[in-house]
């Protein structure tokens, strides 16, 4: 607590998941697929960034996959900002086997595996060369936080993807990753966590106000 009896905001680090793809629309598992956001996608990160226009960032990270780096160009390219940092850390899932197939192609091949994907997340490793749990990509991301924001004195930006958000989440929130689907992240929403005398905070989850259209408006296209 600090001196005067009030809480201290030392930094924030705010938190955008990517727009649209034409892979989100079609529900297909993209994972570390480098598929580009879709002209919805366009439009939705344009609006994150004018939320962001004039606003100072110490800096933006990005996943370096297209459809997040791109939707943080726009943010970086609108606030006040001097600092644009991409890091492999801040990648989607790696989906294994999964990658490019539908949720129905998925349960015609893994049913079983799916429902426990669905119902333990936290006891699944993704099938096939590369595939990744939770676990793996909660310890990737803390640890790309805390070589970029981290580090950092000031307000930060992640532009990155759905399961990295919600692992930091649940790592914030100190909560264990069985949580993972009571967390709702749509497509360019916005997400963050504040430090209080260097507690985190979740201020902010999954806010869409900046792209319109009212509460049912954004389907989480996350599998």
């Amino acid at each position: 607590m600090a001196k005067n009896g009030k809480e201290r905001t030392e930094m924030r680090i705010f938190m955008v998941r990517h727009g649209e793809t034409k892979w989100n629309r079609e529900g297909r598992f993209q994972g570390q697929m480098d598929i580009p956001l879709n002209e919805t996608g366009l439009a939705q990160a344009d609006r994150a960034a004018e939320r962001f226009r004039g606003f100072p960032l110490e800096a933006v990270f990005v996943s370096p996959l297209s459809r997040a780096r791109v939707t943080g160009e726009k943010i970086f390219a609108a606030a006040r900002c001097e600092n644009f940092v991409a890091d492999p850390g801040l990648m989607e899932i790696n989906h294994g086997a999964w990658e490019g197939l539908t949720f129905d192609e998925v349960s015609a091949r893994y049913g079983a595996l799916l429902e426990q994907w669905r119902s333990r997340p936290e006891g699944v490793r993704m099938p096939g060369p590369g595939g990744e749990s939770l676990e793996d990509v909660q310890r990737r991301a803390v640890a790309a936080l805390e070589r970029t924001a981290l580090n950092c004195r000031g307000d930060t930006l992640l532009a990155t993807h759905d399961a990295v958000l919600k692992t930091l989440i649940c790592h914030f929130l100190g909560v264990p990753l069985a949580h993972y689907w009571r967390l709702k992240i749509p497509n360019c929403s916005v997400s963050y966590v504040e430090f209080l005398d260097g507690t985190p905070q979740v201020g902010l989850l999954g806010d869409v106000s900046h792209l319109g259209g009212g509460f049912d408006s954004f389907v989480s296209k996350s599998l």
